[in-house]
């Protein structure tokens, strides 16, 4: 409780945070120590970090801290582990029930924690997450939901609109040649608002495209904008647009897709666009569009 207490006293202050070796070492609570490198994004668990650091330092991985950890003992708990993650590109992480301690030297010399926490159940809103940057010694609290993949998706995004009409994607519907909401493709169909995409349009590409997977939950997600819109005066991009259902979070795709292939692969014929929108007026769409 005292170690709890202390961690979420010392995350709420912005200034420099200094963990007494004594308070990170194992207790009742029963905290798991992990590594993982920066580069590559290996990870293991080590029952106590400054023992496995002093046992291990002849070893490649620890090559560069060596020479230091060859001066330090058990009793430099704090010195270690500034070392190590300094010289050695780690990130120590601690894992306790309802809390995440990270600690990591320096932005490029943090590793990406999402597949870690993904593995461990851990990217969830309910998870306190303290991340320690001990080149500057600054603290930031945030949550594990805060190491989701993808964005976080607006909350006025209309998502139970776009999931009722994707059950009815086999049914024509007396509103299919309006414009989805939230849509941008670059491209205009007949009597239908520039630059957005027809729910009949939409419709088409869920019945004859395979569905991205979420990267978080591993399960389908929804298609919600496809395009090549104008992203400068001169230049266009791909632009496909996914969204998780189960944790809403949408993944922008800009790979250079060929987007007149998927458009003829993935439309039916009738509802592929007539147009193409430049400095957001529409011109007849040319055949095939490269993309750049």
């Amino acid at each position: 409780m005292l170690r709890r207490t202390f961690l979420q006293t010392a995350a709420a202050s912005i200034g420099s945070w200094l963990l007494p070796w004594r308070l990170f070492a194992n207790t009742r609570s029963n905290p798991r120590f992990h590594f993982v490198a920066t580069d590559g994004l290996d990870s293991w668990d080590v029952a106590d970090p400054v023992s496995w650091c002093l046992a291990h330092r002849h070893e490649p991985l620890l090559e560069r801290a060596a020479e230091g950890l060859a001066r330090l003992t058990e009793h430099d708990g704090e010195r270690i582990v500034r070392l190590v993650v300094r010289r050695c590109r780690l990130n120590l992480v601690e894992l306790l029930r309802d809390q995440v301690v990270v600690h990591y030297w320096g932005q490029q010399g943090q590793a990406d924690l999402r597949p870690f926490f993904k593995q461990r159940g851990l990217a969830r809103p309910d998870v306190t997450v303290v991340t320690h940057d001990r080149k500057r010694e600054n603290v930031t609290r945030l949550t594990g939901e805060d190491f989701l993949y993808g964005s976080k998706l607006d909350d006025d995004f209309p998502l139970d609109r776009f999931l009722s009409k994707f059950a009815n994607r086999y049914v024509d519907e007396p509103d299919d040649w309006t414009a989805a909401p939230k849509t941008r493709s670059g491209f205009a169909w007949e009597g239908v608002e520039i630059d957005s995409i027809p729910w009949a349009a939409l419709k088409s590409a869920w019945r004859r495209s395979t569905p991205e997977v979420c990267q978080n939950c591993d399960t389908p997600t929804l298609l919600v904008n496809f395009g090549y819109p104008q992203v400068t005066m001169f230049n266009r991009a791909a632009r496909f647009i996914c969204v998780c259902p189960t944790c809403r979070r949408s993944f922008l795709d800009q790979t250079a897709k060929q987007t007149n292939d998927w458009l003829i692969a993935n439309l039916d014929e009738h509802l592929q666009p007539q147009f193409i929108v430049i400095w957001g007026r529409p011109m007849e769409r040319p055949a095939p569009i490269e993309d750049r």
